[in-house]
């Protein structure tokens, strides 16, 4: 039955309801049985309904809450599982609309909810290199597993392996984006779980690969395209290198200001490194109220129903304010290793974007394609290695934070990772950090599209020259104080159509 929307609306803003005792569980199933909610499991509950017209086979507003929090519920359904096989190796919910969880005692079954299935596989639980779920109660396979798990057949009719083939793709892939070393580090890990996982031949045949994999390299003959041209070397991508070089040659030759940092000094430097989270996060869809992120950030109070967001907001204020991350950039040689460490800290609680690991498939953000998984190594060290002939201080920092953004080198983080880097270079040399607002972020946005897509650097610089004066119009001494200044300045809206950015206590508008 589906009643009117007013009397299904609850002041619960919890999507998934999940009764702490027997008297909440009394509650929530008279409300399901009135039809203000929706029954998914055992002891738990969607806060939604479907509409009574709801076209078969569409997912309704139902599936889609129940496969926007399949974490929480499934961890409270089969906690301590392990997400394995093909959904480990696909990022979660499988083409199938399945998950496929590993549980030693909980198998050879299938717990069938709205939009998705999940499959029980017996399995052990979690093993050395396994990632938590944040606190959902879940693992993550980790890589070495989830390679040995997905060889052999799918006895059912819907793929639950990725079988030779697919494990064989996937060790190109780690390949072509990180390297031998990467897959020897596959093989050892692999080689130590094999026993707990009962799992000798599978081993055998994943050395096998790997084996066959890097003598074809070092014989030059790889198997796919994109190996052959990796064995001829480090391949770069030449475009954007030459894009690289437009940019390093401008910045040579166009003055950019010259800020002392302001907020050296605590509380003002520990406040503005929130809000240069809070800001950083908000625009890549990490959003809380200033109000929930400043709990966040400065009394470490995560939101219960968002620990991964939550994190993501400490995970960049914890960097900002790391003595080592905050204000030193890696020598060119180092930077591969550098970037992952980095992103490893930035997004730990986040196993399904595979933390600190370079990206393996070509991502893009609306029309801009980024560099193919096999260029990014290559890319990274000839652009770091220009960085050196560009200025100090804010031309170098706008250099970097071009570098990381367009090669887009993971597959989550590239935008906050960026601005990390942007960031040290001017904290390294005692200049003031940028804070790149809401309102603006469309127009810096545009102007490294500018960059990416006509070869114009011009536009580039002189926003985020605008944008690193305008930072510092704010005293982060108050916190409160400058999160009022800011909302004087429209710094927290999202339309510029609509809003101007405008400098403290003036009219000043964005040029």
């Amino acid at each position: 039955m589906s009643l009117p929307a007013g009397k299904r609306q609850t002041a619960d803003p919890r999507p998934i309801l999940i009764p702490a005792d027997e008297a909440e569980q009394r509650k929530l199933q008279r409300r399901a049985k009135a039809g203000e909610i929706t029954r998914i499991a055992a002891g738990v509950y969607a806060n939604a309904v479907d509409p009574a017209d709801l076209p078969t086979g569409q997912f309704g507003p139902v599936a889609q809450l129940v496969r926007r929090n399949w974490q929480a519920i499934l961890g409270h359904l089969i906690p301590g599982a392990v997400v394995s096989h093909l959904s480990a190796l696909k990022g979660g919910i499988t083409p199938a609309d399945e998950v496929t969880l590993s549980h030693p005692t909980r198998f050879n079954t299938t717990l069938s909810m709205p939009g998705l299935a999940a499959v029980l596989i017996k399995g052990p639980a979690a093993l050395p290199g396994d990632m938590p779920l944040g606190s959902s109660g879940l693992y993550w396979s980790s890589r070495p597993r989830m390679l040995l798990e997905n060889l052999g057949r799918s006895r059912s009719s819907k793929p639950r392996r990725a079988g030779h083939a697919g494990v064989e793709e996937k060790l190109v892939e780690i390949l072509n984006a990180s390297g031998d070393a990467a897959l020897n580090r596959v093989r050892d890990e692999a080689r130590s779980l094999a026993e707990a996982m009962d799992a000798a031949d599978d081993f055998a045949t994943l050395n096998g690969m790997i084996g066959a994999l890097l003598g074809t390299w070092a014989a030059g003959t790889l198997l796919t395209p994109q190996g052959q041209r990796v064995a001829q070397g480090t391949p770069v991508d030449a475009e954007r290198l030459h894009r690289f070089q437009i940019l390093a040659d401008a910045l040579r030759a166009t003055p950019v200001p010259d800020l002392a940092d302001a907020a050296a000094q605590d509380p003002a430097r520990t406040h503005f490194a929130f809000l240069e989270s809070y800001f950083s996060n908000f625009v890549e869809g990490t959003r809380f109220s200033i109000e929930e992120a400043e709990a966040i950030a400065l009394q470490n109070r995560i939101v219960p129903n968002r620990p991964k967001d939550s994190h993501d907001i400490l995970g960049v204020f914890q960097l900002i304010l790391h003595p080592h991350y905050r204000s030193s950039l890696p020598a060119p040689a180092d930077i591969l290793d550098a970037l992952r460490e980095r992103h490893l800290r930035m997004m730990e609680n986040r196993p399904e974007v595979q933390p600190g690991e370079f990206k393996v498939q070509t991502n893009y953000a609306g029309g801009t394609r980024f560099a193919e998984p096999a260029f990014v190594r290559g890319t990274l060290l000839e652009g770091a290695q220009l960085a050196g002939s560009v200025p100090e201080g804010l031309a170098r920092a706008i250099y970097y934070a071009f570098l990381i953004s367009e090669v887009h080198p993971f597959s989550d983080g590239n935008g906050r990772l960026s601005r990390l880097l942007m960031n040290a270079e001017l904290s390294r040399c005692g200049r003031s950090r940028i804070i790149i607002p809401t309102l603006y972020h469309e127009q810096y946005v545009d102007a490294q599209r500018a960059l990416s897509r006509q070869n114009d650097p011009a536009p580039l610089i002189r926003a985020l020259s605008y944008i690193a004066r305008w930072t510092t119009s704010f005293n982060c001494t108050d916190l409160h104080a400058t999160i009022a200044a800011l909302k004087a300045a429209n710094a927290f809206e999202e339309d510029a159509r609509e809003f101007k950015l405008l400098t403290p206590n003036t009219t000043t508008e964005t040029p």
